[in-house]
C-alpha cells in the first residue's frame, strides 16, 4: 500500500484494484470517502485512550468506514483475512446489544467483531488476526477525533452473533464501541519500565503469578502487582453497596468515637490504615470519623501518596514492610487506631504474622487495632467453586473479593486470625459478623449479563437467602465479613 500523501492525507485507493459502483476495490476493501487529518505516527500511539463515556451524537458512516478499513489493513494468519464487521449504529440494535453486556450501552455505534470459527484455531492465530483487527481499528478512530473501548465482556457472545445475523460458522472476537468521547482522559496509564517486560534471546525475568493462593506470590512481585493496578486501571472503582454497609456497622460497632472534627485548637486522634490498595475503604473512613487524622502504609511509595491524597487533610505515606529513602516506617506508639481491612486474605502466612506484630507496635497504649477479613466459615468460599465449575473466569483478577480485587485472596479461618494476636499485648475487646448470605444487591450485580429469566430466579434466590440469614444465630457465625477490634494494654 502506497503511503499517504502529505498534501492530501486522504487514504488511497487499493494499488491492486479499481472501485467498484458498490464501493469496493478488488483489493482494497471500502472506497476511503473522507479526508484524513495530519497525524504522527508516535503520536497516535501514545495519545490513544481507552473511552468509557461517548457523546450520544451519531458517527457519520464516511466515518465508521475509514475506521474499518484501517482494521482490514492488519495482518491476518495466511493472509486468509477470513474476519467479517458488522457496524450497528441502529438504537434498537443497539438496546438488544446492551441487554446482553452493559459495556456495550455507552456508544452510539458498536462495531461487532467476528472471524472464522474453524479458521487458523492454532495458538489462537484466528483470535490474534482480529486483535490486529481491532488495534488499526482504535488506532484509527484515535487520529479521526473519534474513540473507543475494546469490549472482551461481550456476555452471551452466541447471543451478540444471532443479534447481527452473523451465521454460525463466524465466531465473534469482541466488540468495539466508537464514537465522540464525552471524557478524553489527558493522561494516559503508566506503564510498566521497559526493562521488565523485554528481554533478548531468553527469558530473564520473574513472572508475577497467575495463583490466587498468597503462598505462591513473593511480596516483591506482589507489590509490583498492585501497583500496577491501583496507578494504572482501578482509579475508576466505586465500593459496593453491600459493602460499604458492612463497613459503616463495623465502625458503629467497633469505633464509635471520633464522628465530628475537634474542636478549634484541639489535635485530632491518629489513625492510620494499612495496606489499603486504592484508598476507596480509607477515604469512606476519613470522612466517616472526622475527628481523627489519616495517615497509609503501603508497600509502595506511588501506592502510598495515592491513598493519602484521598483523605483530608492529606494524610503521610508511611512504608511497610520496609522504609526506603524519604519513604518512612510508622512511628511506634503513635497512632490511636491502627487498622487493616481485606488485606491479611493477600498475604503469605509470615507476612500476615509479620504485619500483625508491627501493627501492635503502631497503637498506643490504651489505642485499638481493627482488622477486616472474609470469613472461610461463611459462603464465600463456595461461590468461588460454584464460578469456577460454570466455567467463570478464572486467575487472580477475577477471584470474588471485596471490592476492587487486588492481588490473590484467600478466605481465613476466625480461629487462625486470632492466632495471629496471641503473644502481641493486644487483647480483644469487640466483634461483629455480618452479611450470611449474598446480600440483594450483590445478587443482582452478580446477575446484571444472565438471561432475564435466569435474573428473575437468582432474584427469587437472594431474597430467600436473605431471610434464611435473619434466622438466630446464623450472621454471628458464619458472616461473611468479619470485624475483631484489639486494645493495647497498658503494660505491652
Amino acid at each position: 500500500m502506497s503511503p499517504v500523501p502529505e498534501s492530501s492525507g486522504a487514504i488511497p485507493d487499493s494499488p491492486e484494484g479499481t472501485p467498484t459502483a458498490g464501493g469496493q476495490a478488488d483489493g482494497g476493501g471500502a472506497t476511503p470517502l473522507h479526508e484524513l487529518p495530519a497525524k504522527d505516527f508516535w503520536e497516535a500511539i501514545y495519545e490513544r485512550r481507552s473511552i468509557r463515556k461517548f457523546l450520544p451524537e451519531p458517527v457519520p458512516r464516511e466515518l465508521v468506514d475509514q475506521v474499518m478499513h484501517a482494521g482490514i489493513w492488519a495482518p491476518s494468519s495466511c493472509n486468509y483475512q477470513m474476519w467479517d464487521l458488522v457496524a450497528v449504529d441502529d438504537p434498537e440494535v443497539n438496546a438488544q446489544l446492551a441487554a446482553l453486556s452493559l459495556q456495550m450501552s455507552n456508544a452510539p455505534v458498536n462495531i461487532i467483531v467476528s472471524y472464522g470459527r474453524d479458521f487458523s484455531e492454532e495458538n489462537y492465530a484466528n483470535i490474534q488476526s482480529a486483535s490486529a483487527l481491532i488495534q488499526n481499528m482504535s488506532l484509527a478512530a484515535q487520529v479521526l477525533g473519534l474513540g473507543t473501548f475494546w469490549i472482551t465482556q461481550t456476555g452471551d457472545s452466541e447471543k451478540v452473533r444471532e443479534t447481527v445475523g452473523l451465521p454460525l460458522d463466524r465466531m465473534v472476537i469482541a466488540v468495539l464501541a466508537l464514537g465522540y468521547p464525552k471524557v478524553r482522559p489527558k493522561r494516559g496509564p503508566k506503564r510498566r519500565p521497559l526493562g521488565q517486560v523485554t528481554h533478548y534471546n531468553h527469558y530473564a525475568g520473574r513472572a508475577i503469578p497467575s495463583s490466587v493462593d498468597p503462598e505462591d506470590w513473593e511480596p516483591d512481585l506482589l507489590a509490583t502487582y498492585q501497583r500496577a493496578r491501583v496507578l494504572n486501571g482501578l482509579r475508576h472503582n466505586k465500593p459496593r453497596a453491600w459493602e460499604v454497609r458492612a463497613l459503616l456497622a463495623c465502625l458503629h460497632e467497633l469505633v464509635p468515637e471520633g464522628r465530628e472534627k475537634p474542636a478549634s485548637g484541639e489535635d485530632s486522634a491518629r489513625w492510620l490504615d494499612v495496606l489499603p490498595c486504592t484508598g476507596i475503604v480509607t477515604e469512606k473512613l476519613s470522612l466517616e470519623r472526622r475527628g481523627f487524622a489519616f495517615d497509609v502504609a503501603e508497600r509502595t511509595a506511588e501506592v502510598a501518596r495515592w491513598c493519602a491524597d484521598r483523605v483530608r487533610p492529606k494524610g503521610a505515606a508511611l512504608a511497610w514492610p520496609e522504609a526506603a529513602g524519604d519513604f518512612d516506617a510508622p512511628e511506634d506508639g503513635a497512632y490511636d487506631v491502627v487498622s487493616c481491612f481485606y488485606r491479611l486474605e493477600d498475604l503469605a502466612r509470615a507476612e500476615r504474622e509479620r504485619l500483625v506484630r508491627d501493627m501492635a507496635r503502631w497503637v498506643k497504649p490504651g489505642g485499638k487495632v481493627l482488622v477486616g477479613y472474609v470469613s472461610a466459615r461463611s459462603y464465600h468460599d463456595l461461590t468461588e467453586r460454584m464460578r469456577r465449575r460454570r466455567g467463570g473466569p478464572g486467575g487472580v483478577e477475577y477471584v470474588l473479593s471485596p471490592d476492587p480485587n487486588i492481588g490473590p485472596f484467600q478466605a481465613l479461618e476466625p480461629w487462625a486470625v486470632d492466632a495471629l494476636f496471641t503473644g502481641t499485648g493486644l487483647r480483644r475487646s469487640g466483634e461483629l459478623s455480618l452479611q450470611p448470605t449474598p446480600q440483594p444487591e450483590e445478587v443482582a450485580f452478580r446477575a446484571r449479563n444472565f438471561k432475564p429469566r435466569s435474573k428473575k430466579v437468582a432474584g427469587g434466590l437472594g431474597k430467600l437467602l436473605a431471610a434464611t440469614g435473619k434466622l438466630p444465630g446464623v450472621e454471628k457465625r458464619y458472616g461473611r465479613f468479619r470485624y475483631v477490634a484489639f486494645t493495647r494494654t497498658k503494660e505491652a
